[in-house]
């Protein structure tokens, strides 16, 4: 993906290292002040951009017999935090998170 700001592309891999990316949950997560839409600022449009490639990442890998999942912190409740969101003040709300992911996955053993 490309803008006025540089180019963002996503990394290629071989058949069989993606075959077994499918074969493992995936969870992929980002923080808040991600916008919509492009919205002509650098940060922005980054961001933005880097939440598309991994949204498209997720919908080919689970199109492929895979289990990732995007979150995205505000759609599910928790706001208020930055590109570092295990780092962040409410990391401990944050973690509470994955680790009921990985409960449902049957991974928190």
């Amino acid at each position: 993906m490309e803008n006025c700001f540089g180019n963002i592309a996503p990394m290629k891999t071989d058949a069989d290292t993606f075959r077994r990316l499918t074969q493992i949950p995936i969870a992929i997560y980002f923080g808040d002040f991600i916008p919509d839409a492009p919205n002509g600022t650098q940060g922005g449009d980054q961001w933005y951009m880097r939440m598309k490639l991994a949204q498209d990442w997720v919908d080919t890998v689970n199109k492929h017999g895979g289990k990732a999942t995007l979150v995205h912190l505000p759609k599910v409740g928790i706001k208020g935090n930055t590109h570092f969101p295990f780092s962040d003040l409410n990391n401990a709300e944050v973690a509470e998170h994955p680790a009921a992911w990985l409960k449902e996955q049957g991974l928190d053993k």
